[in-house]
């Protein structure tokens, strides 16, 4: 049997995604910050929430398609559960992640820190990780408000295994990276969390996770607006009763 075109899976991937309801921009350009070569990240979908601000609200995938031909172990350790490594922008999350149970990222055991052998899989956490980074940075496309992930979708031959050989089919990994601004050479070093998604299950994390996840953002937004609103009503009361004392 012939290998699939890539730009095929691809298309297939992004139809898909687009009948859920995402805007889709393709094969979107990044510059390689080691190498200072353009390339490609094979798309980005988003789906825009209400905003009442000019940097808007956004839910964005930024997502690699791999064509898996051979199978990929992966290493797992620890989940460190890094709250700093949930890439969301422009909201205050002090009180966000106190119950981790609501975010994926939090609630696998183990993630995945390392691939042996050819690396394939690897190279697309890169170019998924890379892209975002790099669409995140002004004046770039995805400098927005919002909730950002980097994405990871699969199908072939190819199965992904732990250490120890038991298959696995969806995997979160997790890895930090000092990113290099092409343009300013400044340094930022972040830690990220990819999600690596099986294709027969992308329905399922579009529905389930991503969207569910800024459903969730959105609440603790609104939740914490009608706070700062009560406080604001509350505090002109007591300066209402404090005029009305001296009077």
């Amino acid at each position: 049997m012939n290998k699939p075109s890539g730009y095929n899976f691809q298309y297939e991937i992004e139809d898909r995604v687009k009948n859920k309801g995402w805007v889709i921009s393709s094969e979107q350009s990044y510059i390689d910050d080691v190498e200072l070569k353009p390339r490609k990240v094979d798309f980005v979908a988003s789906q825009q929430r209400e905003s009442h601000n000019p940097r808007g609200n956004q839910v964005v995938l930024v997502v690699e398609c791999k064509y898996l031909d051979h199978d990929a172990k992966f290493w797992f350790r620890d989940n460190p559960k890094n709250h700093k490594a949930y890439f969301v922008d422009g909201y205050d999350t002090e009180n966000l992640f106190i119950d981790e149970s609501r975010f994926h990222f939090f609630s696998p055991a183990k993630v995945a820190v390392n691939e042996e052998g050819a690396k394939t899989m690897y190279e697309a956490i890169m170019q998924a990780s890379k892209g975002l980074l790099y669409l995140r940075s002004s004046p770039q496309m995805l400098c927005t408000k919002g909730l950002f992930y980097p994405v990871v979708v699969y199908k072939g031959p190819g199965k992904i295994c732990d250490q120890d050989g038991n298959p696995v089919k969806d995997i979160l990994y997790y890895h930090q990276y000092s990113w290099r601004d092409p343009k300013t050479q400044d340094i930022t070093t972040r830690s990220l969390y990819v999600d690596i998604i099986h294709e027969s299950d992308l329905e399922k994390y579009l529905d389930d996770v991503f969207k569910k996840e800024m459903n969730r953002l959105m609440d603790h937004v609104s939740f914490q607006r009608q706070m700062e609103e009560q406080r604001r009503i509350e505090e002109d009361r007591r300066r209402e009763h404090r005029r009305n004392e001296a009077i």
